[in-house]
């Protein structure tokens, strides 16, 4: 009988968290009025962060995500996942076959219910049904690059990509 293989650490992930979290605060600023963004010494005017009101708005939005050509030319043709209720209020998560499932409170705000999180388990889909990636490690962040750029633009995936860089993020390449 043997033994299986330990599992392995997703080392980065709390590197990522921390650039995306730096990055989300960045995209909100600009949500409540900010008009220009400091990015590794450049002002960048970056897109204000979607809200979504339901999660099927954000199933349609995470649809949409994945019928952009960028994301059809390195991914190719890919379903879209569903999206269900989570339980626990303070973490969204990536579960196969195909499954993002968000946190949607009774009371207060979804935090979870936010571009910036749905583009992150997006990767995580991606990442998933192509063979990519796994957990956080390179090329996820290439992965959640590439939805940035196609859905959001340049600058925003350039501001998430400083952030990377300032958390020593390995990004890696698709």
């Amino acid at each position: 009988m043997s033994t299986p293989a330990p599992a392995t650490r997703d080392a980065q992930r709390a590197r990522v968290y921390r650039a995306e979290d730096a990055w989300a605060a960045q995209l909100d600023a600009a949500r409540r009025g900010a008009t220009l963004a400091t990015v590794g010494g450049s002002s960048l005017l970056l897109p204000a962060e979607r809200r979504f009101g339901t999660l099927e708005t954000a199933a349609e939005y995470a649809g949409r995500a994945l019928a952009l050509p960028d994301v059809i030319v390195v991914a190719g043709a890919l379903p879209a996942p569903g999206l269900r209720v989570r339980r626990g209020l303070t973490r969204a998560h990536w579960e196969p076959p195909g499954v993002i499932a968000l946190p949607v409170p009774v009371h207060g705000e979804p935090w979870a219910l936010r571009e910036t999180v749905l583009l992150h388990e997006l990767a995580h889909h991606v990442g998933a049904l192509t063979g990519r990636s796994a957990g956080h490690a390179a090329p996820f962040p290439a992965l959640v690059l590439l939805l940035v750029g196609a859905v959001l633009g340049e600058q925003a995936a350039f501001s998430l990509r400083v952030h990377y860089g300032e958390q020593h993020v390995e990004v890696g390449a698709l």
